[in-house]
């Protein structure tokens, strides 16, 4: 089983993240978001609901810049946040899928305004789990229990809908996350249909890349899809614990299983705390062999192998071309560096 080491897009960098239900760290992270300025927006649903639960502030370099938000019930108060998004005008903004709303907050965190209301006319919502800002500054919306896409501009005003639940030709069954490319092209990742559906701008479906399986190219419940400005798309194939690397056709290139090292902030915490990291030099995290194992089974094999991403949920590419790939079970960001499919080839 490859675990993307002998990769020839992705080139593993550097880990960000250690697990903590409050500060330095992430806990559940469910999403995040790359701001122009150089801040990375970390959504944390939690397990345990309370606690763990809000948003951290921190860089690729390691720097930490705190955090805000928590469960509750008041304005601006988190329930189940399923997604996030940086805006042009620098504004945080956070879809919750059982609030479904959208909340709007200021780079440090301070509430803004949040509206939504439940129900399946349009402009209303069903369960948001994801937003993405468009070129306008108008912001995109997975609607998932109502399979269809819907644009609003920053104060929630209705402005256009696309895709209705069905597994024909720009027809969608539970779309999670969405990205837009270069080219105001938007990716949504067709979670029910197992493929990723490409619209324009307008919502006009162009096409579909995947279908349902573990093989090449093949998908299994995909979280997100990204592309580079070379037009490789990167797929956060969730189900099959990995990355893949597709061509701008669609075509199968690489796939990636997480190739992770120890973070400088975990590594940090073992430095003083000799008793975790003498159980840790005990363990083997990349023993295949266990007995009750099944090696056929990808999440039960990322469970136990450290390197590899365990439950990956959300990617980023960053203005230096560095991939992002955040791990829900993990508690971590993995950092890649990009290598365009042309350059490979020279």
């Amino acid at each position: 089983m490859s675990s993307g080491l002998n990769s020839k897009i992705l080139k593993y960098q550097r880990t960000l993240g250690m697990t903590v239900m409050e500060g330095k760290g992430f806990y559940a992270p469910n999403d995040m978001s790359l701001a122009p300025n150089g801040r990375i927006y970390v959504l944390n649903r939690s397990i345990d609901i309370a606690r763990g639960m809000g948003i951290r502030i921190c860089d690729s370099e390691d720097g930490f810049f705190g955090s805000f938000g928590k469960f509750g019930s008041d304005p601006g108060d988190f329930n189940w946040p399923s997604a996030i998004a940086s805006g042009l005008d620098s504004q945080i903004y956070v879809a919750d899928e059982y609030k479904h709303k959208i909340m709007t907050f200021s780079p440090k965190g301070d509430f803004i305004r949040e509206w939504g209301v439940y129900g399946k006319k349009k402009g209303e919502l069903d369960t948001p789990s994801g937003v993405v800002v468009d070129r306008d500054n108008n912001l995109v919306v997975s609607d998932t229990y109502n399979h269809r896409v819907q644009i609003f501009d920053t104060m929630g005003v209705f402005l256009k809908s696309f895709g209705k639940e069905g597994s024909g030709d720009g027809e969608l069954n539970m779309p999670w996350r969405l990205s837009i490319d270069l080219d105001s092209n938007i990716y949504v990742a067709d979670w029910g249909n197992d493929r990723i559906s490409i619209f324009d701008s307008q919502g006009k479906y162009l096409k579909s890349h995947g279908m349902s399986g573990s093989g090449d190219g093949q998908l299994f419940r995909p979280a997100q899809a990204v592309s580079d400005s070379s037009g490789n798309i990167y797929v956060c194939d969730w189900g099959n614990e990995r990355i893949q690397v597709l061509d701008k056709e669609g075509h199968f290139i690489e796939q990636n299983r997480g190739e992770s090292q120890v973070s400088p902030w975990a590594q940090n915490f073992l430095n003083v705390n000799n008793e975790e990291s003498d159980a840790r030099d005990k363990a083997n995290l990349e023993k295949m062999d266990i007995p009750f194992m099944d090696p056929r089974d990808r999440h039960e094999v990322s469970s136990h192998i450290e390197k590899y991403f365990w439950a990956p949920m959300s990617l980023a590419i960053s203005e230096d071309e560095q991939l992002f790939v955040l791990e829900s079970n993990r508690h971590r960001i993995q950092i890649f560096e990009m290598q365009s499919e042309s350059l490979i080839k020279q």
